[in-house]
């Protein structure tokens, strides 16, 4: 087997933690331009990203695209159809620039070399991707990637404004150190922004002009400098919620306690945040904007008084008191503010009793909807991938869903807010 072939049925994780992959799309396709940039290395993962989210995917290869990925990788990943302009015949496939694009629902070109911008804002179209991209009929992205004084560059500069205001989209390349070993901007977007940018595309815009908060995550009650209290809350829940939104057009300012390491998305603003109390500060300044309120955060009910030494010493001591003082209600405070057009939802994680005492807290904090799951020792949702709920609304409604991914629940709890 080829080493290229080989190297892309590696085994890897898909995304990296805590990122949720929607399997949402069954039945649409991305057409993929790749182009000479050393960034193509990249592509193949993206594309077995979104074949996870059901999306059926087509390319087409310039020269010097084929010379960094291969037709016979992409064919093998299950890509067709593939377009290699290395072994393209316009007699036997004289309409090829022409075939699929009716039927995309996505037309990508990623990497975009300076090249190919260029050729795009001139309107040429000496090759087959470049006949492809001046007969598409809608928006084609580009997602640039090249050197950062190409990028800098004011040709390459008039050239993306041109294609912007000819229709077409930009996925702007990130900053950072590129593969000839220069720093700036250039490189081509991450495979997150990437494969979420693409999803957006292909989702219905439900939310469009909507504004959410959303929090998520624990929050970490700091006793001295290396000791809190917490809960091992991962914030996948809120982060797969906040994305679902997101996707279906919302504005996110997504408020999150101490989780692993999240990117930026545009219109998907990150708020990190370590206490109780900074989320509370955090939230209550974004929450006047928004319209909806989903607050999935696993935020801690007390936070202990702090040691008056920057590291307490356990001594000769065989036993500590705490004083623990309650935090803020995070929740219900909001709730309590909220104008007549804004819409509340809350999780709750019960240990007993599951459906009273959600009910009971939908009641005492005036929620719209609450979000319930039971904790068990045998079944904890925090940490894990799946969880099974129970949805209570204010018109005294109960929904039971099985166990499904987070990614699913985040789905279908996008839907039912959007019928609120």
């Amino acid at each position: 087997m080829p080493a290229d072939v080989h190297q892309a049925f590696r085994p890897k994780k898909m995304l990296p933690e805590p990122y949720p992959i929607f399997n949402n799309f069954s039945g649409q396709l991305i057409h993929f331009g790749i182009s000479g940039s050393i960034s193509a290395y990249k592509i193949p993962d993206l594309i077995r990203l979104l074949q996870k989210s059901s999306i059926r995917i087509g390319c087409t290869l310039t020269r010097s695209g084929g010379d960094f990925v291969s037709p016979l990788v992409l064919s093998a990943l299950g890509v067709d159809p593939v377009y290699d302009q290395n072994n393209f015949d316009s007699v036997i496939q004289p309409f090829a620039h022409l075939s699929d694009r009716q039927k995309m629902d996505l037309f990508l070109v990623a990497p975009a070399t300076a090249n190919i911008l260029a050729k795009t804002a001139a309107g040429i179209a000496d090759d087959l991707l470049t006949c492809q991209i001046l007969s598409y009929p809608g928006p084609v992205y580009f997602a640039p990637a090249m050197n950062p004084q190409m990028w800098d560059n004011s040709i390459t500069r008039r050239n993306v404004e041109v294609i912007q205001n000819a229709g077409h989209r930009i996925i702007f390349p990130e900053t950072g150190k590129v593969a000839c070993g220069d720093t700036g901007t250039g490189r081509l977007a991450s495979i997150v922004s990437l494969y979420f940018q693409c999803l957006r595309t292909l989702c219905p815009q439900t939310f469009k002009g909507q504004k959410a908060l959303v929090s998520a995550g624990p929050t970490h009650e700091y006793f001295d400098l290396v000791r809190y209290w917490g809960n091992p809350s991962s914030g996948r829940m809120g982060l797969a919620a906040s994305l679902a939104l997101w996707l279906h057009g919302a504005a996110v300012y997504f408020v999150h306690g101490p989780m692993q390491a999240l990117q930026a998305l545009p219109d998907f603003y990150l708020h990190p945040v370590t206490s109780a109390d900074e989320m509370y500060n955090a939230c209550r300044k974004i929450w006047p904007e928004c319209r909806y309120g989903i607050f999935a955060a696993a935020v801690a009910d007390f936070t202990p008084e702090s040691s008056p030494e920057g590291k307490f010493k356990k001594g000769d001591r065989e036993q500590i008191l705490l004083t623990l003082l309650r935090t803020r209600d995070i929740l219900a405070g909001l709730s309590k503010s909220r104008a007549a057009h804004q819409i509340v939802i809350g999780f709750a994680a019960e240990a007993d009793d599951l459906i009273n005492n959600a009910r009971k807290k939908m009641q005492r904090k005036d929620l719209d909807l609450v979000v319930a799951n039971l904790v068990t020792p045998e079944a904890t949702p925090f940490g894990s991938t799946h969880n099974e709920v129970v949805l209570l609304d204010r018109h005294h409604r109960i929904e039971k869903w099985p166990r499904l991914s987070k990614a699913e629940i985040a789905w279908r709890l996008a839907d039912r807010i959007a019928a609120l």
